[in-house]
């Protein structure tokens, strides 16, 4: 076979400061020479400049998405790690809750709490929450051995200890503190950082002091424009008085429902907006790639289809996929709004689906809390039950004077109330990933009822997602259908 032109070259650019990577890669646009001829002419005051230039002074913010961190982060709230982890375009890997049991000294108290009659309600919840939950690790433990010690368990990747963590994981304070290790580029940084420090947050406006100073060591140049943000201190504030002025004028009580304290989950995992022509969207879509024809033609086509053609088509579209690959793009031109309550301990779990747009509110004791099987089946539940009703007339104090502040002491098994929105692509590796049997049986439910409500609205489409409903009772996954 005769070869044209320059051979294919792939290589790493090591040793190189992540300024100076990021400069190297700008670079090739108006120079011809390689990447490492490039490299060799560059210095890191020469990078400094170029970014001050074009990054700073012309706004191409683009450049610095090539200068990329590894950020430990160590002994950070629970709290603090999920708003940490809003940020996108980045990797986390966070200490786990499930294949650790968690030191009861090792938690954050904000400032406002510190000291005085509400440092000492705040102490005295979060030292009885981690009361409970080493009194019942031994039983929990125990149970767990006998019913998932068995090799068909291990094959599943479920382990008698995951499964005791998890039974009792919601006894957890979100201020419990954990590690993350953080892989980011310099312009979603940044982004982090004015998100952090415009933060209501003690800690957060702390890590973000932190965040700065640690990554102006390897990035000085791409971090200058990181202060809070007028815009975003106190934005909540201000659309809730909006809100509030809204309601008042039109004669609607705007106050929060609070539900009563109990085990409960309240609203469940609700669809609350989807596109009625989604499927039709899909198949548009699909055509479009595969067709040559305009968009206008290929919507012709669609609109004639049987539901059969329809059905054969988007089943077409997926076949000889394997489990580890994920649909072609054409499939996210159609997207669904749940809302969702589950317990925060769950929501550690989703959240990570970082391709959803997700709208969170405060993390409360009013909404109730989850209490797992696996605890009640084990003769846990009651002091479970008896612990977390406890912790609720504490918050209820904090709250009082600091609702913000007072999430610290909210366990992982109180719900949290969210929307997240997702295209099907994203629903589809969301329920195939999230139903699987060694999974927690909090976010299990949440994906079922993904599941259920997309085929409702688009039953061509939900049939194609795949579901694992094994080792749970019919009852609670009535209306999902096997793949």
């Amino acid at each position: 076979m005769t070869e044209t032109g320059s051979p294919l070259k792939i290589y790493t650019l090591d040793g190189l400061s992540p300024e100076v990577v990021a400069v190297t890669f700008a670079k090739t646009s108006r120079v011809p020479d390689s990447f490492e001829e490039i490299a060799r002419e560059l210095s890191e005051s020469e990078s400094s400049r170029f970014h001050e230039k074009w990054v700073i002074g012309y706004g191409h913010s683009s450049v610095a998405e090539h200068a990329v961190l590894s950020i430990a982060i160590e002994n950070v709230s629970i709290l603090g790690a999920k708003l940490v982890e809003e940020s996108r375009l980045s990797s986390f890997t966070e200490k786990s809750t499930r294949y650790q049991v968690m030191s009861p000294d090792n938690y954050y108290t904000p400032p406002v709490f510190a000291s005085g009659a509400v440092g000492e309600v705040y102490r005295k919840s979060v030292a009885a929450l981690y009361a409970t939950y080493e009194e019942l690790m031994p039983e929990a433990r125990a149970y767990c051995d006998e019913a998932y010690g068995g090799p068909e368990w291990r094959e599943r990747g479920c382990t008698p200890k995951g499964k005791a963590c998890d039974s009792i994981r919601g006894l957890l304070p979100a201020a419990a503190k954990t590690n993350m290790g953080w892989t980011v580029n310099a312009r979603s940084l940044g982004h982090g950082i004015v998100r952090m420090a415009s933060s209501p947050l003690d800690e957060m406006r702390s890590l973000a002091a932190e965040l700065r100073r640690v990554g102006e060591m390897r990035i000085p140049t791409l971090l200058k424009h990181t202060d809070s943000s007028s815009y975003q201190e106190g934005w909540e504030g201000r659309m809730a008085a909006a809100l509030t002025s809204r309601s008042s004028a039109a004669g609607m009580d705007c106050t929060p429902v609070k539900g009563a304290p109990g085990p409960q989950a309240l609203g469940g995992t609700r669809l609350v907006d989807y596109d009625e022509d989604g499927e039709a969207s899909v198949l548009a879509a699909l055509y479009f790639r595969a067709g040559g024809r305009s968009y206008d033609d290929v919507q012709a086509i669609v609109e004639g289809m049987s539901d059969g053609e329809r059905k054969s088509m988007l089943e077409g579209a997926l076949e000889g996929m394997t489990e580890h690959e994920a649909p072609v793009r054409e499939f996210e031109n159609t997207s669904y709004t749940f809302e969702i309550t589950c317990d925060f301990g769950a929501y550690r779990d989703i959240q990570r689906h970082r391709m959803t747009t997700q709208t969170q509110q405060l993390l409360t004791c009013d909404l109730g809390y989850a209490i797992t099987d696996d605890a009640r089946t084990a003769g846990l539940g009651g002091r479970v039950d008896e612990a977390l009703g406890k912790v609720r007339e504490s918050w209820r104090i904090l709250s009082d004077i600091d609702p913000a502040h007072a999430q610290y002491v909210v366990p992982l098994a109180y719900n949290k109330r969210f929307l997240m929105r997702m295209n099907f692509r994203e629903a589809f590796h969301f329920v195939r990933l999230r139903s699987k049997v060694h999974g927690h049986e909090s976010y299990r439910r949440v994906a079922w009822a993904v599941k259920r409500e997309i085929e409702r609205v688009h039953p061509l489409l939900g049939e194609l997602i795949p579901v694992d409903v094994e080792g749970v009772p019919a009852a609670e996954v009535v209306g999902v259908r096997e793949r």
